[in-house]
């Protein structure tokens, strides 16, 4: 009798079965990637409007205070002081990351009405305002 050997097939994938995977995974980056940093640009412009509504009472109640509203910049690279000085506000959480002016409206003076922006830094495209009008 004689005996045969059996040769083990070695297990593994061919070549073409990883490059079928390797294209369904770009595909799928493909489709994902995009949708993902939608989801990011579209958070940093939530977060900058409510920041600016958050510091809307502020403004109002500085108003209340003095008759006026005060226009100015608090910007992390610059100046951080005035208007979290005058205001009693000091942006939480941002981590440095927005800018705020508060500025007369289009259609009056700072003694009438303010816009509020806030941006984002590290992309400026992303702004959000908030605008209190003149009184009719």
């Amino acid at each position: 009798m004689h005996t045969y050997k059996t040769i083990k097939s070695a297990g593994g994938y061919t070549l073409v079965e990883l490059m079928i995977t390797a294209a369904v995974m770009a595909m799928l980056a493909a489709i994902a990637i995009p949708s993902y940093t939608g989801y990011i640009d579209s958070s940093k412009h939530g977060a900058a409007l409510t920041n600016a509504e958050l510091m809307q009472p502020f403004v109002d109640n500085y108003f209340y205070e003095n008759g006026t509203y005060l226009a100015g910049t608090y910007d992390p690279g610059g100046d951080v002081t005035t208007l979290p000085n005058a205001f009693g506000w000091r942006p939480d959480g941002d981590n440095n990351q927005y800018k705020y002016n508060v500025a007369a409206c289009g259609a009056g003076t700072i003694n009438e009405c303010y816009t509020i922006t806030v941006t984002y830094l590290p992309d400026p495209a992303i702004t959000e305002s908030i605008t209190k009008l003149p009184a009719p």
